[in-house]
Formats: structure tokens, sequence, C-alpha cells
């Protein structure tokens, strides 16, 4: 597979320059920061959510994990859970199941921003697939976010 045909799309029509970065077959955003050579905390990790209302993309470094409180506060919805992998396809029906992106907004997904990776001069995220990933300037990954809420939503693993 390459890139996910709305990330590519979304990314074109923005007028983003990227690269796509090959790697070994990898199952998570951190197995791919590994497997790419790159540090985790530059990896862009997508994690979708939904409750009544909908869904929600919270976006975050890879080398974190979702605080689901500070998700809850910040978005008013205290409802918000998990999608199950088997649940994904239908979200992001080009991409395989696990390689989220993080742009939500090429898939009318609301999307928030985890304030960290606003200050990142290079940014890496799942392509679509489990074997690239693209890679952008700092700069131009927060631009893509500008319609975006950006907040504190991460925590260290535990």
């Amino acid at each position: 597979m390459t890139i996910a045909a709305k990330v590519s799309q979304f990314l074109r029509d923005q007028l983003v320059d990227y690269q796509l970065i090959q790697h070994p077959h990898s199952r998570t955003s951190r197995e791919s920061a590994h497997a790419a050579h790159v540090r985790e905390e530059q990896v862009a990790k997508a994690i979708l959510l939904k409750d009544e209302q909908g869904h929600v993309l919270a976006v975050i470094p890879a080398s974190s994990s979702l605080d689901m409180r500070a998700l809850h506060e910040e978005t008013g919805r205290p409802h918000l859970e998990m999608v199950p992998e088997a649940e994904l396809g239908r979200a992001f029906p080009d991409c395989e199941l696990g390689a989220l992106p993080p742009l939500g907004q090429a898939y009318g997904i609301t999307t928030l921003l985890d304030s960290s990776l606003r200050h990142c001069d290079t940014v890496y995220f799942e392509a679509g697939d489990h074997e690239e990933l693209v890679e952008m300037d700092g700069a131009h990954f927060a631009r893509l976010f500008s319609d975006c809420r950006s907040c504190d939503l991460s925590k260290d693993w535990p």
C-alpha cells in the first residue's frame, strides 16, 4: 500500500511539501518510530474516539499516552471512548486497520492536537499503512491544524 488517497489529496490541497519514509512493517506508532529511526516524540499518533455525538480524533506524540481525563475536560464530552480497531475502517476506509493518519480534517472528523506537537522541527505520521511514514516540516504540520483545537492531551507512559 502507499499513502492513503484522502491524505495525499488533503496535503496537495493544503500545498504542503512532504516526504514518504519507508520502514519495515510495524504494528504501532512507537514501533514505526523505531523502524524508521526517528524519535517517538516526533511521531504524531492518532487515536479515534466516539460517543453519542460522533467521532473525535486525538493526536498526541507516540512517546505518550492519551490522558482521557484531560480529553473529557477539554471537549466537555465525558463519554468519549476509544473506537475498537475492528470499527476503524468505517471512519478511515482507505487506511489499513491501526495505521491512522492524524489528519481527521481530511475525513470530516473533529480533531484535537496535543500542543507539544506544535513545537517539533520535523513531524512524522502514519501514511495510512504500516510501512510508510509521512515526514514534514513542523511549521507546515502545525499549519494543517490551524482550525483545530490545540491542548494538553498526553501524559507519559505509566
